[in-house]
């Protein structure tokens, strides 16, 4: 039985305690749509795949047109590609390790989020965006299923699960009860679902940003099983390897400090968010970057001293903590 199998089975074991105590039989079959869309989507559970597709990322104003390509060979062997004008970038992948090179000494906001957008990848996603993966739901035993309720988006019927974290944050996991598959949240749009060898998968997908795509790929080709030449996972010879992995199970955040509205941002009706490159730590502490989304200098300052402070349970490969690159994002707003 593959490993995603086991650690679905754990959760099904894990949250029965919730679902006997509400004696909901709904709640039990949404479950089993959550298993079910999760292997459904998940192609990495294929021995081997390759994506080739056209992405598009919004930047300052202008559209930036550019190629992605992934070949899967295993856990083991893999390769991913990124190509747009003014940035490059290789990650290849062997047993437990990973190389990452990039053209740019930091890692800009708008390839975080075409990385988002894709629902895979090394780095763990955002770390507290429950339905942002194809491949982790974010869920732990720490959180509890409060309530199982229908809605329709997009003339599809969902069902969704109600989480509350112990922070008493709550967000939802939906599941389309037509095709079987996890919706994502609305940061997401994900369409024209495919087979490819038993499994479907988008062959659209995008972030968004107050209603506007601002990271999308288009996928052109997905095949599997796929043959690669002996030489096309040879890792980058100038940059060392990074303990780590294809999918770790998502950090979550343990900590979190609100940084301060400076005043004189206030004062001068300011808003803005604030986002930086950011290492979360094997040990749970982020090594703070570049700012890669500015704001007015104090909010800058407000942000980089909360983030500081901010700790973290780390992401995991094999069950192992391990650091993984993302993006720390904080958003000002005045009440109206």
């Amino acid at each position: 039985m593959k490993r995603d199998s086991f650690v679905l089975i754990a959760l099904i074991a894990l949250f029965s305690p919730f679902l006997r105590a509400a004696n909901r039989p709904d709640q039990q079959q949404a479950l089993r749509s959550i298993e079910k869309a999760i292997l459904k989507t998940n192609i990495f559970d294929l021995p081997s795949f390759q994506i080739k597709a056209n992405v598009q990322i919004e930047s300052k104003g202008k559209h930036l047109v550019g190629h992605y390509e992934l070949l899967w060979n295993g856990p083991d062997q893999w390769r991913e590609e990124i190509s747009l004008p003014g940035y490059t970038e290789v990650q290849v992948g062997g047993k437990g390790t990973v190389w990452i090179q990039r053209n740019t000494s930091f890692f800009p906001l708008r390839i975080w989020n075409l990385h988002a957008a894709l629902g895979f990848g090394s780095g763990a996603g955002s770390g507290s965006d429950l339905g942002g993966s194809f491949i982790h739901t974010g869920l732990s035993p720490k959180d509890s299923i409060k309530r199982v309720h229908s809605r329709r988006e997009h003339g599809d019927k969902l069902t969704c699960f109600e989480i509350e974290d112990e922070r008493k944050l709550v967000s939802d996991i939906c599941t389309n009860d037509a095709i079987e598959v996890m919706v994502r949240n609305s940061s997401y749009n994900d369409r024209d679902f495919q087979p490819v060898s038993g499994k479907l998968f988008p062959r659209f997908l995008s972030s968004v940003e107050d209603g506007k795509e601002i990271a999308s790929i288009n996928i052109i080709e997905l095949t599997s099983p796929s043959q690669f030449s002996p030489g096309a996972f040879t890792p980058p010879s100038d940059v060392p390897p990074r303990v780590g992995c294809m999918n770790p199970v998502p950090f979550r955040i343990a900590k979190k400090v609100t940084p301060e509205y400076p005043q004189t941002a206030r004062q001068r009706h300011i808003e803005g968010t604030v986002a930086v490159d950011a290492w979360i730590g094997a040990d749970g502490v982020p090594r703070i970057g570049t700012v890669v989304s500015h704001a007015s200098p104090d909010l800058e300052t407000s942000t980089l001293n909360a983030m500081v402070q901010w700790r973290y349970e780390p992401a995991t490969c094999n069950g192992k903590p391990v650091d993984v690159q993302t993006v720390l994002k904080v958003n000002y707003t005045l009440s109206p």
